[in-house]
């Protein structure tokens, strides 16, 4: 934000301009941003989700009184899937490829490719392959001989996961995607002015909530009532493999994680090659294809952020089903209600829900401080150093790398 407002808005340089010093940051903060810190995000997701199942899936295989082989099984499984989701995706990244030749050298070349439909293709390849993978590990994981047909409607929670993944990157799409309404309608809004453009763009972003939580809330249910419907019992009678299937949907939604994750890492990669672009001084043909593969990347990295909340959502459920189970097994009695008119309870969810927007407030603050200090640094190079924006000195590009790194970790 520095950078950008430094550069481009008050001295009217051109975007990764080397005189800008704080250009390097810039760069480095999209690695730190798009790829450590989203790995991270999606990497305790899928912990939590690990850990939950792995507990979900034991309790459920004791309480049916399965055997130690068929309980092994279930507990496993987890681990199955995100070994599966490596190989998929390994796989799915090899038909990542664009058409030998260059469009402006080669006339038989045709239309160039559209970089998002590339990535898209290996993203369908990893998705079809996670399906039959799960098939085959269902069948041998989750087994259950006197239920022969259970395993078949655990397949069908995880092709629910999977679907649930699809929908989170296809809505993500419309939304970030400047094909679509949403960005044309921001950006016919900026033609009107500043005030226009914040109101259309909170709009949208606002707007964007609603099909994700309705992907959410229908693969939940869908995926316990298909959990129910393999017919495992407690010693009373009682249906109990609803929570497992919940689970099972969360590993579908994974089964492919490693290829969006890898979606995500192209966006900086991108933004990373126009800059080097820019500071090498190519011809403007070079940074026409930078810029339409920076665009792309912009629409993949939030793909993979809808990813991260979807799965965050479905991981918290299932650690609160996970927590319900083991008070219930520590404790011997039945633990399925929440009674929200206890007034402790109802003040632990006001509390629960308030963090979300005072930590987000507190982020969004803190941005902007350092984006001041940025901002402060580079008007003090550019004053006391006028021949960096000749050409004639070079900016200390280090001193605004610290001050941002500095400021991160705070």
């Amino acid at each position: 934000m520095g950078a950008d407002l430094i550069g481009k808005v008050e001295v009217g340089i051109p975007e990764d301009d080397p005189r800008n010093p704080a250009v390097i940051a810039d760069l480095v903060g999209d690695n730190v941003g798009d790829c450590a810190g989203q790995c991270a995000d999606l990497f305790e997701s899928i912990s939590a989700e690990i850990l939950s199942a792995m507990i979900l899936g034991g309790a459920m295989a004791n309480h049916a009184g399965l055997d130690a082989e068929t309980k092994a099984g279930f507990i496993l499984f987890p681990l199955v899937v995100h070994s599966l989701d490596l190989f998929v995706s390994t796989i799915a990244v090899y038909f990542v490829g664009t058409k030998k030749g260059h469009p402006q050298k080669d006339a038989s070349y045709g239309p160039i490719e559209d970089p998002l439909a590339v990535l898209k293709r290996g993203y369908y390849i990893s998705l079809a392959l996670a399906i039959i993978g799960l098939y085959f590990i269902c069948y041998n994981f989750l087994y259950i001989p006197s239920l022969p047909n259970a395993y078949l409607y655990f397949f069908f929670c995880s092709v629910v996961g999977v679907i649930v993944s699809f929908l989170f990157v296809a809505i993500t799409q419309y939304y970030t995607d400047y094909h679509f309404g949403p960005v044309q309608s921001i950006a016919s809004s900026s033609q009107m002015g500043h005030a226009t453009n914040i109101i259309t763009g909170l709009s949208v972003g606002l707007e964007s909530t609603g099909l994700p939580v309705i992907v959410i809330s229908l693969g939940i249910i869908s995926s316990y009532y298909l959990g129910e419907m393999t017919g495992i019992k407690d010693d009373k009678g009682k249906m109990i493999g609803g929570l497992y299937g919940t689970a099972i949907a969360t590993m579908g939604m994974f089964a492919s994680g490693v290829y969006v994750l890898s979606m995500s890492g192209f966006g900086p990669i991108a933004d990373n090659a126009g800059g080097i672009v820019e500071m090498s001084e190519q011809e403007s043909s070079v940074r026409d294809i930078t810029d339409r593969l920076d665009a792309v990347g912009n629409v993949t990295k939030a793909n993979t952020k809808g990813y991260s909340v979807g799965s965050a959502s479905l991981a918290c459920f299932l650690l609160f089903s996970a927590y319900l189970d083991e008070v219930e097994m520590m404790t011997g009695a039945e633990f399925k209600t929440i009674d929200i008119a206890v007034p402790e309870i109802y003040v632990g969810g006001l509390l629960g829900s308030m963090t979300v927007f005072v930590f987000s407030a507190w982020s969004i603050a803190a941005v902007g401080v350092a984006a001041e200090e940025v901002i402060k640094e580079v008007r003090r190079q550019f004053k006391q150093n006028p021949g960096i924006l000749t050409y004639e000195e070079k900016p200390n590009y280090k001193q605004c790398v610290s001050i941002v790194n500095e400021a991160g970790l705070r």
